[in-house]
């Protein structure tokens, strides 16, 4: 499709993806070192992994017509907050919390909003803390930021958002909303097993 084409085009002569590069790395260099001392205090692993990602036109297209959008790149900048994309995987509920706290103490990053999915889940049971934060970039001449959206969760939760986007995610499945029910169903007991975990640990730490 020659929107799609074009916002690609876009993307590339802005040199988003070098801007992508620079703002992981200044992400993942302070996840890092949040992970070191948080690791340091509690005595164990905090943070399991770490990715990332950058929206890909065919998807920044997608959004855009689905919430009514100009479909061109300058409107995803302005409107998009998710066209780049940190992931953070804990082991503990709790520490999904910690991260973010550190993350918000954060001198030269500015959290703008916070939506908590694992207080009260999504419809589909999807559950994940996200934080959108302005980080400034500095390979241009004009001072700028870059919005980016950091997705905190535990390992059990991201195992059920891998397997919810494999199965049914943006997929035309003859059955879906049966399907759609038994994964929240999973969902749900998957927070279950995050708490018990959670209250199981707690219990070896005051052996």
């Amino acid at each position: 499709m020659q929107e799609i084409q074009k916002i690609a085009e876009d993307m590339e002569k802005a040199r988003y993806d070098l801007q992508f590069k620079y703002i992981v790395g200044i992400l993942e260099a302070k996840i890092k070192i949040i992970n070191e001392q948080l690791s340091e205090k509690s005595g164990r692993e905090v943070i399991r992994t770490v990715l990332s990602r950058m929206k890909e036109p065919e998807s920044i297209h997608a959004k855009l017509e689905r919430k009514g959008y100009d479909r061109d790149f300058a409107t995803a900048q302005e409107k998009l907050n998710d066209l780049m994309g940190v992931r953070i995987i804990c082991l503990f509920l709790d520490d999904v919390y910690k991260v973010a706290n550190m993350l918000k103490k954060q001198s030269d990053i500015k959290v703008i909003k916070m939506k908590d999915y694992i207080e009260r889940s999504k419809k589909n049971g999807y559950m994940s803390l996200h934080l959108i934060v302005e980080v400034p970039i500095g390979i241009s001449e004009q001072p700028e930021v870059k919005r980016v959206e950091i997705q905190i969760r535990t390992v059990a939760m991201d195992f059920w958002s891998v397997l919810d986007y494999q199965l049914i995610y943006k997929k035309d499945v003859s059955g879906a909303e049966e399907v759609s029910k038994e994964l929240k169903g999973y969902s749900e007991e998957i927070a279950a097993l995050d708490r018990k975990m959670l209250k199981l640990r707690n219990k070896i730490e005051k052996m």
